[in-house]
């Protein structure tokens, strides 16, 4: 079959006003929510994504819910596989598929209880509420089973990062989790929950020979080494973190042209 192209989604493929870093006017809503357009493309990679998703080798990856994943439009039909929740979730025409959640919870058993994580993240919440005067307290949320994560508020991303974003990394990673920040939401993630090995398994169903990635953030780290050639964005928490890899190349453009830009190169390098 050769291989497939695995892909992130947010600041990646698709993106918010403020992570477009061009007139929204200009581009392809691709998401509503709350009856407002919260995610956009450029119309060249509207295009590509046709082409990608008609190939039957494009698999978008993410760490969305199932829920939330589905709120994106795509050309036509939606791809055959999907990855969901960080790893944790493979989605198919049949929805989630059983046996991996299975392997899943299996390779979880050996991290801390998630609601020692939950109680860890609520801690901070409370915290920067006290330390960003006028602040609404952050949303602590929880992928059941999964992970948590926190939807930061105004002015509070600037209080977290530093000191508090250092020593909440250290005590989660001694918990067996990751802790990942992307725009307004912090994630702590087990470790075993990853995008590469759900990636694997489509792979191996697929009857592949292997896969491309494109990715921006920490999270996407393992999938973009596990991949024959990977491209991450001139933007975003890799960049920022300074993170570089000799497989994965950056792109020249930054917002959505720089999605356009990775969406053209996965259907090349999987042509």
């Amino acid at each position: 079959m050769g291989l497939l192209a695995a892909s992130d989604l947010d600041q990646t493929l698709v993106f918010s006003a403020r992570s477009a870093q061009a007139d929204v006017a200009a581009l392809v809503p691709v998401e509503e929510y709350r009856d407002a357009t919260i995610s956009w493309v450029t119309p060249a990679a509207w295009s590509l994504f046709a082409d990608l998703v008609a190939s039957d080798r494009f698999v978008p990856v993410t760490t969305r819910t199932v829920e939330q994943y589905r709120r994106i439009r795509w050309p036509g039909r939606p791809p055959r596989f999907a990855v969901c929740a960080n790893g944790g979730v493979i989605l198919s025409g049949d929805g989630p598929d059983a046996a991996w959640a299975a392997v899943v919870r299996e390779r979880l058993a050996g991290c801390a209880p998630l609601p020692e994580v939950l109680a860890a993240l609520t801690r901070l919440a409370r915290e920067l509420v006290a330390v960003v005067p006028g602040s609404d307290e952050p949303s602590v949320r929880e992928v059941p089973g999964l992970f948590g994560y926190v939807v930061l508020r105004d002015g509070q991303r600037a209080a977290l990062e530093g000191a508090r974003l250092g020593e909440l990394t250290r005590l989660l990673d001694g918990w067996g989790f990751t802790v990942s920040l992307q725009g307004r939401k912090l994630y702590a993630v087990p470790r075993p929950l990853t995008k590469s090995a759900a990636v694997a398994e489509v792979v191996s169903r697929c009857g592949a020979d292997g896969f491309v990635a494109a990715g921006d953030s920490l999270l996407d780290v393992d999938l973009l080494v596990a991949a024959r050639a990977a491209r991450r964005p001139r933007h975003g928490e890799l960049l920022r973190t300074g993170w570089e890899h000799p497989t994965a190349g950056l792109t020249d453009a930054v917002g959505a042209a720089a999605g356009e830009e990775i969406a053209r190169w996965l259907l090349a390098a999987t042509a």
